[in-house]
């Protein structure tokens, strides 16, 4: 009987039952926390492993957001056009300013940008170019992209030219005189001194009149007539093609 229980003893750790309290290797678990997520990977003794994502100490989880890409859309595929470009670009026209009296302007028409062709109401809008002085008027309220609607109190640019007299006004770059031939009476006829023109007046820089030569008149005196080489109505004054005459001899 002593043989027996001694290859009984013997032999019971070979019995033991997995999982039995008494194996030191059933409790133990291999257990890994990672970062503020509190990911946690289990291993037990049978080779499973489990893995645990929990959520952040305010319970909530971040994801990853959607990303956007711009797009060109109709309203930019004119943008970037010089003035010959957008002239020839179908579905797209020139935006032309009058400068108002910025530091540097200049009273011409400035080609603003290019803009595509909309329905634009007919109203005088006051346009700004960002981070600039710069501040024009354009005819309609289509303004270009890179210009923005804002409010001035700016005088026309070369405003300050109307009533300088010759001196002055011959001076100033922004500012453009006007003269004009005489008629006057020769030999009982009237005629015009093409020798001998007088300053009318003075106005602020504008385009090329077509080549002409006009007769005019200062306004509200139809008897008093100059001809104007340059095709141009000086301000104050008023065409009077009836007083047409013959140059002086």
């Amino acid at each position: 009987m002593r043989v027996l229980c001694l290859s009984l003893l013997l032999a019971l750790p070979a019995c033991q039952i997995i999982g039995d309290p008494a194996d030191s290797n059933a409790s133990a678990t291999d257990t890994t926390t990672e970062g503020p997520d509190q990911t946690t990977t289990t291993t037990t003794t049978d080779g499973a492993v489990t893995t645990t994502e929990g959520t952040t100490s305010e319970g909530t989880t971040t994801q990853a957001q959607p990303t956007t890409t711009g797009t060109t859309g109709p309203a930019d595929m004119c943008q970037g056009f010089d003035q010959a470009e957008c002239a020839a670009a179908e579905g797209c026209r020139s935006v032309v300013g009058t400068p108002l009296d910025f530091a540097g302007c200049n009273p011409l028409p400035a080609y603003l940008g290019c803009a595509v062709e909309a329905d634009c109401d007919l109203a005088l809008t006051t346009v700004c170019r960002p981070n600039s002085l710069e501040v024009y008027v354009i005819d309609d309220t289509c303004v270009p992209s890179d210009l923005e609607v804002c409010d001035s109190m700016l005088p026309l640019c070369g405003e300050e030219c109307l009533g300088l007299d010759e001196a002055a006004c011959t001076m100033d770059p922004n500012c453009s005189a006007h003269f004009g031939a005489p008629h006057i009476e020769e030999n009982m006829a009237v005629c015009v001194d093409f020798a001998n023109p007088q300053f009318l007046a003075c106005d602020k820089l504008q385009p090329a009149c077509p080549p002409a030569v006009v007769t005019v008149c200062p306004e509200g005196q139809p008897d008093v007539a100059f001809d104007v080489a340059s095709g141009c109505t000086p301000p104050g004054f008023e065409s009077c093609m009836d007083n047409a005459a013959p140059a002086c001899p």
